[in-house]
């Protein structure tokens, strides 16, 4: 397990091996802006990685496709939760994570 702190909510998030930050959320009761329910299409899931982008698993083709398209690059600081995978510590902001009690 891998621990990823989301900002600017400040969760802590046990994230299992090849498991999504975004399934991680969802496991733990949390919703993750998202319009594709984690097909990697929306892009709406990008998330700012401030530390650990080395602890970040490798950007397969449809995560870079959906980068490309939405955002004109890829930057490996900015990652969709729906296929980030993690073996480290990571800290990342994604604003509009909120509870599943809140929706």
């Amino acid at each position: 397990m891998s621990r990823v702190t989301v900002l600017p909510l400040n969760l802590e998030l046990e994230v299992g091996e090849g498991q999504s930050v975004m399934a991680a959320a969802h496991a733990a009761g949390y919703i993750w802006p998202t319009e594709c329910q984690a097909n990697a299409s929306c892009g709406l899931c990008v998330s700012i990685i401030r530390e650990g982008v080395e602890n970040c698993g490798e950007i397969l083709d449809e995560e870079r496709e959906t980068l490309q398209r939405t955002m004109g690059a890829v930057d490996p600081t900015r990652r969709l939760a729906c296929r980030l995978t993690v073996t480290g510590p990571v800290t990342l902001t994604k604003r509009g994570v909120r509870s599943a009690d809140e929706a």
